[in-house]
């Protein structure tokens, strides 16, 4: 749902609209939040968002709205005091797996530190990760969520030549 707000308040909704299959109209149009969308509905939002032209940096930029959404809720009051109590971006990381699942039925994804404040991040048997809008939106939440307990983050997609399917891999690095 903030996927789609995104990308409407962006003013691309007729645009999108018209990309995205009529079949999933109502599925998106009237989604009620905490409910579950089938994965072919949500790979069929990240194709047609995909379509939209939209360029990699504000894909990346309307992937940070999440981000922003999720700090302007009672959330970003409680990081800020954890923030306060000595929790880093490594605490948050080590609970991905839990946010994952809870927002996602399947797949999973595994962080590798790769130096004290340097983690690899990959996304294994999702087939929304096959959508290039995906990623490049899930680069912009994580920098976000990541910004939570660092001053700057930085979060790039690590391109791979013979990506499986349902496969993404990130750096993600702070300050």
């Amino acid at each position: 749902m903030s996927s789609y707000a995104s990308v409407r308040d962006a003013g691309y909704d007729e645009a999108y609209r018209e990309a995205l299959p009529r079949q999933h109209h109502a599925m998106i149009f009237h989604a009620v939040a905490g409910t579950w969308i089938p994965i072919e509905v949500a790979v069929a939002h990240y194709t047609a968002c995909g379509m939209l032209g939209i360029s990699h940096d504000r894909q990346l930029a309307l992937g940070r709205v999440a981000g922003e959404q999720i700090q302007a809720t009672i959330l970003g009051t409680i990081v800020r005091m954890a923030r306060e109590s000595g929790v880093t971006p490594w605490t948050v990381l080590a609970q991905l797996q839990r946010f994952w699942s809870r927002a996602f039925d399947g797949g999973g994804l595994q962080i590798t530190k790769m130096g004290p404040k340097d983690a690899r991040i990959e996304i294994h048997r999702a087939p929304h990760a096959d959508c290039p809008y995906w990623r490049a939106a899930f680069c912009g939440l994580a920098m976000g969520v990541v910004e939570l307990f660092a001053r700057k983050a930085y979060l790039q997609e690590i391109p791979e030549r013979a990506r499986p399917p349902g496969y993404a891999a990130f750096r993600a690095q702070w300050a």
